[in-house]
């Protein structure tokens, strides 16, 4: 296993290798592929090159050779050799050497010592009448060389068995390929820097690119620790738009989540507190009356004609705390899920009729008058009336209770999109603002105008509150400070 020197821990180095090993592999193949092209292309065009001069010289010098005019047949090499930088030698039909002719003017031992000559196989191969091309790779030269065959007559070689009677020489012309590989050298040269100054940029753009993807990595894994610390103020501002940003996203959901279970459990809290203080206050007041009666008869304090009286006021202690340990049952099991409704199809005008007659006497005791308005043609509801009836019983019970003599309480019942209003207003004292969003809390008290009589419980608008939720409907109040409350019911038609 091969095992490297440094070994990249934090992701911004591991990320910044990657990019530059990726980008540094990618030049290299790139550059040897292109280089191995470049090569080709060079050795190809250069092999067409001396083939389409041999084939020239042998049109120039094939008449003055059958002719054996070799003086013409010299200066013809000559001037080609010299026009196009290539080295020629020419061969009799005995395979011996006629010229040898070189713009640097070598003999036949330099091909010879550089090992730049023909093979008898070859020879004979072009003396059978066909063209050779060869790449020699000598020790000190390499060089690219094309032999082709002179025949006797116009139309070429006869037959394959008598071809050597038809060629009465040949040409060999051979060409350096110092200068291709010095132009491949120079394009190799540029490659090698073309691609130092692409690692260079590649490395510049990995570390603008790490950078920024593991900045918002260390900004979450910071808030992270400050979480970890109990710090649940540690939103991070910035989201880019890709994957980190939707980790970022789903982490800020994640605190908002966790501040809002610390807020419900801090209210869940100080609700207890209340609910504990409140339901100890609730019991102590008739529990101290009971307790004080009850021992000032069984002393003999109170005379005969007396008891009876105070055998009442016991007996109303003891039935108020029959009604809150009641509700305070009623809203445990609201609460925990335990109460089922039992629903069916309602008629929403006939049940509000039926609360609003039942409440009509204590009305009239109170000195307080009651209005029904319901709109016609209204839709049925889906769910328990029996509950809904309590409900209303509730909302009315306390409009009449905080509405002082000669006032009204008003029931009115209307449809409203996809729901049934159900709407008591009264013109008492109101609630202050302060008051208003907590008034659905157990044992929650008002200012003194809205105190409870002695009757209440503290716990009718949380249980009603409780009751129109099962129904998937909603509730909520409105008021102004001496211009009485308004208490709405939502219900949702559609509810089944």
């Amino acid at each position: 296993m091969i095992k490297f020197p440094y070994k990249p821990r934090s992701l911004f180095s591991k990320l910044m290798l990657s990019y530059l090993v990726v980008v540094a592999l990618s030049l290299i193949i790139i550059g040897v592929f292109l280089t191995y092209l470049i090569e080709n292309y060079f050795l190809n065009t250069r092999e067409w090159e001396l083939t389409a001069q041999t084939q020239n010289a042998v049109n120039l010098i094939e008449g003055d050779l059958r002719e054996n005019d070799l003086k013409a047949v010299e200066k013809t090499v000559k001037t080609l050799a010299i026009s196009h930088n290539i080295k020629i030698r020419v061969l009799d039909n005995q395979r011996e050497h006629l010229f040898i002719v070189d713009y640097e003017d070598t003999d036949i031992e330099d091909d010879q010592r550089e090992g730049v000559g023909l093979e008898e196989r070859e020879v004979n191969h072009i003396f059978k009448g066909n063209m050779l091309t060869k790449k020699i790779y000598g020790p000190e030269l390499k060089r690219f060389l094309v032999a082709a065959p002179v025949f006797n007559e116009d139309n070429g070689k006869a037959d394959d068995d008598n071809s050597d009677e038809h060629v009465i020489g040949a040409i060999i012309l051979s060409a350096p390929l110092s200068g291709i590989e010095e132009t491949i050298a120079h394009v190799s040269l540029l490659f090698l820097y073309s691609g130092g100054i692409g690692v260079v940029i590649a490395g510049i753009l990995a570390f603008s690119l790490s950078k920024t993807l593991t900045r918002p990595l260390l900004k979450l894994n910071r808030a992270a620790l400050d979480m970890a610390s109990g710090n649940f103020r540690c939103k991070i501002d910035e989201e880019p738009d890709n994957e980190i940003g939707g980790l970022i996203k789903s982490f800020n959901y994640s605190v908002e989540q966790v501040e809002k279970t610390l807020e419900e459990q801090k209210r869940l809290e100080k609700l207890r507190q209340n609910l504990v203080a409140n339901v100890s206050h609730e019991l102590k007041a008739p529990l101290a009356s009971v307790r004080g009666f009850s021992e000032l008869m069984l002393d003999g304090l109170i005379d005969e004609e007396e008891k009876e009286k105070y055998l009442k006021v016991i007996l109303d202690n003891s039935v108020h705390l029959s009604r809150l340990v009641d509700e305070l049952l009623k809203l445990s099991h609201l609460e925990s899920g335990q109460m089922s409704l039992k629903k069916e199809e309602i008629f929403v005008k006939e049940m509000a009729e039926w609360s609003f007659e039942s409440m009509v006497i204590r009305g009239d005791e109170k000195g307080v008058s009651l209005h029904l308005e319901v709109s016609p043609k209204l839709p049925t509801l889906w769910g328990d009336r029996y509950r809904l009836h309590e409900v209303l019983i509730n909302l009315l019970d306390n409009a009449i209770e905080y509405t002082p003599p000669g006032g009204d309480v008003k029931l009115k019942v209307y449809q409203y999109l996809s729901w049934i209003v159900l709407e008591v207003t009264d013109t008492g004292s109101g609630i202050s603002q302060e008051d208003l969003p907590n008034i659905f809390e157990r044992f929650y008290k008002t200012d003194k105008s809205r105190s409870r009589s002695s009757k209440g419980t503290g716990l009718g608008l949380a249980i009603a509150k409780q009751l129109v939720e099962l129904h998937d409907g909603k509730i909520e109040a409105e008021s102004k400070d001496n211009k009485g409350s308004t208490f709405r019911v939502w219900l949702p038609i559609t509810n089944d």
